[in-house]
């Protein structure tokens, strides 16, 4: 499909996501309505990746909307929330964000709050890495993932060479407790139980991510060969060159295939991995070709779309899949 075609498909994919789950607020904020607090910020980052796709003002105005009916809701200060990938997921908006529209906020909002996590979550137990929960009983992907994104982002931001050796220590962690000589990344090390092996497109997606930016910020070879080691086993292994079906239930898995898109884009754009870019066509067509008479598009992408939807999380995926089809814009 031409660029510009997919444009309007993404363009019409997203406005009819806002339409349907988008509540815009008279008092200047707005939320994605019936979810809760990762997701919201996951959603962010969807209008983030539009943004990045299309440098359309509207996203800049409707970032600013969720942004601010988050605050409404959760504050300015979200120490009070015992996950700390949930807090992660809201940094990595926020750092976008910022160097996005500069807007002052946002980097505030990203270096407390990356700080505070790394505070409370890193250890020396099992040589490093991130704990999930304050029970500090295991230490996952979904925190290690994000928070190398985080700390990548706020150091090109700052040149502040802390959150770089930061972005390091955590992804080096990661890298020897969570990744498979095959390419996958494990879910979690459980410090009574040991190792969860499964494996999932949000991990497999930040740990790309993670990778292409300490690539880019080091010129190290060793993290690009990670990262398309980890889209192999993604695209080879688990999905087996085919469509995205799974993870459809539940109330975390549904949008998972969005993070995989996000950073898959980044490999195949910045980093001219084009290998993937045909299956990444196949899933966004599917999806695209299974939507429902609203355009929303369910996770099961070989599947037809109900009229009624589960949630906004499950169907924001394919939302994101569509922009990950299209270039960055300068």
């Amino acid at each position: 499909m031409d660029t510009n075609s997919r444009m309007q498909i993404a363009d019409k994919a997203m406005k009819s996501f806002i339409a349907r789950y988008f509540r815009d607020d008279e008092d200047g904020t707005g939320m994605i309505t019936g979810e809760f607090y990762w997701p919201r910020a996951e959603i962010m980052e969807v209008v983030m990746d539009a943004w990045d796709k299309t440098k359309d003002p509207y996203y800049q105005e409707l970032m600013g909307k969720m942004y601010r009916g988050f605050v409404k809701e959760f504050g300015e200060d979200w120490s009070n929330n015992p996950f700390n990938d949930d807090i992660m997921w809201m940094t990595i908006a926020c750092a976008r964000a910022y160097q996005a529209f500069h807007e002052e906020i946002y980097l505030q909002q990203a270096e407390k709050h990356f700080n505070l996590v790394f505070d409370r979550a890193w250890s020396d137990d099992l040589g490093g890495g991130l704990f999930w929960r304050i029970e500090n009983t295991t230490k996952n992907a979904c925190i290690n993932g994000p928070a190398v994104i985080a700390a990548s982002l706020l150091y090109q931001i700052t040149k502040n060479q802390s959150y770089l050796d930061r972005a390091s220590a955590i992804y080096d962690w990661e890298v020897k407790k969570l990744f498979g000589e095959d390419g996958a990344v494990y879910d979690c090390y459980n410090l009574e139980k040991g190792l969860n092996a499964w494996c999932s497109t949000y991990n497999q997606g930040t740990f790309i991510g993670a990778s292409v930016f300490l690539h880019q910020l080091t010129g190290e070879e060793k993290y690009v060969k990670n990262a398309v080691l980890a889209a192999d086993y993604t695209m080879e292994y688990l999905y087996k060159n085919g469509i995205m079906n799974n993870e459809a239930d539940g109330d975390d898995m549904p949008g998972f295939k969005g993070i995989l898109a996000r950073w898959l884009s980044k490999l195949v754009y910045e980093e001219n991995q084009t290998k993937y870019f045909a299956w990444m066509e196949k899933n966004a067509d599917s999806a695209w070709l299974h939507r429902n008479t609203q355009n929303l598009m369910w996770t099961a992408w070989e599947f037809p779309t109900n009229e009624f939807p589960r949630c906004a999380w499950g169907c924001s995926a394919a939302v994101a899949q569509q922009f990950a089809c299209l270039p960055y814009q300068k």
